[in-house]
């Protein structure tokens, strides 16, 4: 569901408006099905409008765990953030008015700091904004791969990069996620995080386990460096990727209004909240499904294997 605006986004047939799915119902085997392979038919987006007035949060997360329980997973609480009050498995996002630091404002794939990513996020609004403005854009990290020439794809193609929860968590930076997180009345840190202490090892190009798609996996929020680069090296080529996976043509922009749950797929997608209007308060909860440790074209994975001393908090 696109923002009646105009923006800078160009991918339309990335995402599917699905309005007539009550997610507060039981759903069949074959329904959770329908929808993970809707999910890849639509590149990873999929926008549940017209909820029921009445969903809790205890429906949301119900609705995520048939999601966790059908690819034989779990529901992953946030490492670093304390959960909601009611649910510890729900992360509930916070933008308060004229917030000057704006929590997940810059590209990113929820948990690419862990051995075993994030596979869907699924996303509801409790507070929202007028239409329109503090949206959240996304872009197909798959489709971005697929338009690289084939010089640069095989370039990137056996590079890996670490991720790091302490370059967005940790102490020490005035524009990162902790600091947006204190700039609000309810977001409070864990009282022991040790996914601080270590980043870890992630194909730069990784393979999506059901579609087979290729995928960027980097960001600005949590990427710190390409393994076995100079510094300078590894800073030109994340930025070229940053800056490529950023183009209108690979994004789109989702709108936010009443009664509305948003799923992606961290796999194949890459996404930033909006902050493009800061008279309001905006409140969503999130909860996140563990995926499988990121596989490269070889099949293999290294975030279990290799780890290092976590970066310093900061930006790209």
């Amino acid at each position: 569901m696109l923002t009646g605006c105009e923006v800078q986004a160009h991918n339309d047939s990335l995402g599917c408006e699905l309005p007539n799915v009550d997610l507060t119902r039981t759903f069949s085997t074959e329904d959770i099905k329908v929808l993970h392979q809707t999910s890849d038919d639509a590149g990873g987006i999929l926008v549940f409008t017209n909820q029921n007035p009445s969903m809790t949060i205890h429906d949301h997360v119900r609705f995520a765990q048939q999601m966790a329980d059908y690819s034989h997973t779990v529901i992953e609480p946030h490492s670093v953030a304390q959960g909601h009050s009611e649910a510890d498995e729900v992360l509930e996002i916070v933008r308060e008015a004229s917030a000057r630091v704006t929590f997940g404002e810059n590209w990113h794939s929820d948990n690419s700091f862990h051995e075993e990513t994030c596979s869907f996020s699924i996303l509801r609004g409790v507070e929202v904004p007028r239409l329109g403005v503090n949206d959240t854009l996304f872009s197909s990290t798959a489709d971005a791969y697929d338009a690289l020439s084939p010089t640069m794809a095989n370039l990137l193609l056996d590079l890996t990069a670490y991720h790091s929860a302490n370059r967005a968590y940790g102490v020490g930076h005035p524009g990162n996620s902790r600091a947006a997180m204190e700039n609000t009345t309810t977001m409070q840190m864990r009282s022991a995080a040790p996914i601080l202490e270590r980043d870890v090892l992630q194909p730069l190009v990784i393979v999506h386990p059901t579609s087979g798609r290729r995928a960027l996996f980097a960001s600005p929020t949590f990427t710190t460096r390409i393994e076995g680069m100079q510094e300078k090296e590894s800073n030109a080529i994340l930025q070229f990727v940053y800056e490529w996976i950023a183009r209108p043509e690979f994004c789109t922009r989702v709108s936010w209004q009443p009664n509305q749950v948003v799923m992606w797929d961290n796999r194949i997608t890459s996404h930033k909240g909006l902050a493009d209007d800061l008279s309001e308060r905006r409140v969503v909860q999130r909860v996140s499904i563990r995926g499988g440790a990121p596989i490269n074209h070889r099949g293999q994975s290294f975030s279990k294997t290799h780890k290092m001393e976590a970066a310093s908090a900061g930006l790209f």
